[in-house]
């Protein structure tokens, strides 16, 4: 059964190498080189004419031309790479912003502590003092009292 599907298959591989070899001889010449050159230039001069009445005409009826169209695409990648260089940067700076919201509601929330660390601190001072302005008033009129008991007796 391999034999005779591999009959077919060497087969078509013969036919091929047989064309590849026609073609390769045809075309293996400075005759046919020169010929496809000419025909070449002969092409590139007509696509030239076509370009030129092509952009003539769509200039005429003030239409965009393929370079115009060109220099646009380009200018909307270079915008779209300014867009997203843009939302990179307000990305970061969202992050930025939130990063320093909780350092700034942390330092609020120690400022809170010390305003009432202080309050009470300060309180405590003044009732501190207070006590001992009565304590000392207490001496002094103790001291005012032995004097008028001493002065009186």
């Amino acid at each position: 059964m391999n034999s005779i599907q591999q009959d077919p298959i060497q087969f078509y591989k013969q036919i091929e190498a047989e064309i590849n070899q026609r073609i390769h001889a045809s075309t293996n010449s400075r005759d046919f080189t020169a010929a496809v050159g000419k025909a070449m230039d002969s092409h590139l001069r007509e696509i030239r004419i076509y370009k030129r009445l092509t952009t003539r005409w769509l200039s005429r009826l003030d239409l965009a031309t393929k370079d115009e169209f060109a220099a646009l695409s380009n200018k909307l990648i270079d915008l779209e790479g300014e867009i997203d260089s843009l939302d990179d940067s307000i990305y970061e700076i969202i992050n930025l912003q939130k990063t320093n919201h909780k350092k700034l509601k942390m330092v609020r929330e120690s400022l809170e502590e010390w305003s009432t660390f202080l309050n009470g601190e300060v309180r405590d001072k003044r009732s501190e003092d207070i006590k001992s302005l009565e304590n000392d008033l207490e001496e002094l009129k103790s001291l005012f009292e032995l004097d008028i008991k001493k002065g009186g007796i």
